[in-house]
């Protein structure tokens, strides 16, 4: 027997490095665009009555839609980021430099209204109408994996 190598040439490391700069570029993009938004005042958007809240949400929002589009990371990544930045951001159990808004240039802070209880958060993906899809999906899944489709449609 002998011992065959795979030659990867030069050509292939170009490659591996064009796709991960790709990937890398779509990240900063993703990434980027929110960021630059939650820094922009909430006054200075081109939204009437826009509050702090509502700005946050925007920016989770515009995140999760370019992260579904761009793909830099899988869709379950981007479902659990979003989750977790909802938490953060807008529940009353989050970060504290996202729960207090500093007054200024004293050192009080007051406490955001409008901000949510992290239960409320956990409960719209915890409804009845959510259940009933994970457990259909998996109960399809199940008699895929064992052919029970296939042998109750032969019946």
């Amino acid at each position: 027997m002998t011992n065959m190598t795979i030659d990867k040439g030069p050509g292939r490391r170009s490659i591996e490095t064009n796709l991960l700069m790709e990937r890398l570029v779509k990240l900063f993009i993703a990434f980027g665009i929110p960021l630059f938004l939650l820094s922009v005042p909430t006054s200075q958007l081109p939204f009437d009555d826009l509050t702090i809240i509502q700005h946050r949400l925007l920016a989770i929002f515009i995140l999760a839609a370019l992260l579904w589009i761009l793909e830099p990371v899988p869709v379950f990544a981007t479902s659990i980021l979003i989750i977790t930045l909802e938490l953060m951001m807008l529940s009353d159990q989050g970060l504290y430099s996202f729960r207090f808004l500093q007054n200024g240039s004293t050192d009080t802070a007051t406490n955001i209204e409008g901000l949510m209880h992290y239960n409320d958060i956990f409960a719209a993906f915890s409804s009845p109408i959510i259940v009933l899809f994970l457990g259909g999906f998996s109960l399809a899944i199940a008699a895929n994996k064992y052919a029970l489709d296939t042998n109750l449609a032969n019946v």
